[in-house]
Parts: C-alpha cells; structure tokens; sequence
C-alpha cells in the first residue's frame, strides 16, 4: 500500500521554482512600470531682462516764430541719450518712431511744425556718440555685444542709444508743441 504524505509546507525545491517564476515576471514587468515613471515633462521659460535709463531728454528749448531750421546733431549737448543694459549675447530690434511734426497742445491751434529725428546706437559700452553708428531708416538689429569681439567675462553690457534731428520754425502762434516719439527696443 502506498501513502502519500503531504506536508503543511511545500518543499524548498518547490518554493524555490515558484520565487524563480515570480523573479522572472517582476523582470519582464517591473521595467515598463519603472519606464513610465521616470518620464517627467518640465517646461521652462526664462525671459530675458533689459532695462532701459533716459539718460538725457531731447531738448530744442524755446524758439521764436520763424527761426527757421534748429538743428540737434550727433554729439550735442542737446541730444537725447538712452542707455540699455542687456545680456550680452541679445540681439535687439531698435525702431524709432517720429510722426511728421510736433502740434500745438492747445487743440485750437492747428499751426505744426516739422520734424525729423535720427536714431543712432553706441554697442562698445563707452557712452560715446563719436563712435556710434546711425541705423537706416531709425530701424534695424543692434548686437549688444560689438561683432567679433570676445566675451570678458561680464555677462551684462550697456548700449547707448543717440536721438538727434531736425526741427523748422515757420511762421507759428506761440505755445508748446509736442509730438509722441516711441523707442521700441524688441529682443530676443
């Protein structure tokens, strides 16, 4: 007669074989579920920052009626100076916007008088309108940094940007004049 006789536990061969079998699933599986888990979407977006100091207004003072042409040229004391400080691997747009002519504050006085500015930007870093270039048409990409010049180890430069022109004093009632002229400084 034959007994079998069987155990509360199972035998060691037997656990063995079933810790095998569950080592080989967890490989087979435990990749992929870890797989997902180091996956993680992170976005950044760092602005750049300029900054922008009117170092020095645009200034015509009083003029009498009739003076004719007033002229501010690169390097007067006149001028208008803008300095920005940016990092020195921008590129900047500059545009510089002059309607036609300044009008009289007083809305009743449709008397006008001609105006044109220039637009021109210094990138050494030396506040120095002798050295400046003037952009066509008050418009056009500045490097901070000047082309072909290496990097000093400072990561913030100074620009300096020159407004000078024109105005002419015709036959005019007398009052203060002005016109809305806009720097746009765009970068990247």
């Amino acid at each position: 007669m034959l007994v079998l006789i069987q155990d509360k536990y199972p035998s060691p061969l037997f656990m063995t074989s079933i810790k095998f079998v569950i080592l080989l699933i967890l490989v087979q599986i435990l990749p992929y579920k870890l797989l997902y888990a180091q996956f993680i979407n992170l976005q950044l977006t760092v602005e750049s920052e300029i900054s922008t100091t009117v170092e020095q207004n645009l200034n015509f003072g009083e003029l009498t009626t009739n003076t004719g042409l007033k002229y501010i040229e690169l390097g007067d004391l006149n001028m208008g100076v803008f300095s920005i400080r940016a990092y020195h691997t921008q590129t900047l747009f500059l545009e510089l916007d002059v309607p036609e002519f300044m009008v009289n504050a007083n809305p009743a006085i449709t008397d006008s008088i001609p105006i044109e500015l220039n637009l021109a930007y210094n990138n050494s870093g030396q506040n120095d309108p002798a050295r400046s270039t003037t952009l066509i048409n008050n418009r056009g990409f500045v490097d901070v940094r000047p082309n072909n010049t290496r990097s000093d180890g400072e990561y913030w430069k100074q620009l300096y940007l020159y407004v000078y022109g024109v105005i002419e004093i015709g036959n005019i009632q007398n009052g203060d004049y002005y016109a809305d002229i806009i720097l746009n400084i765009n970068y990247d």
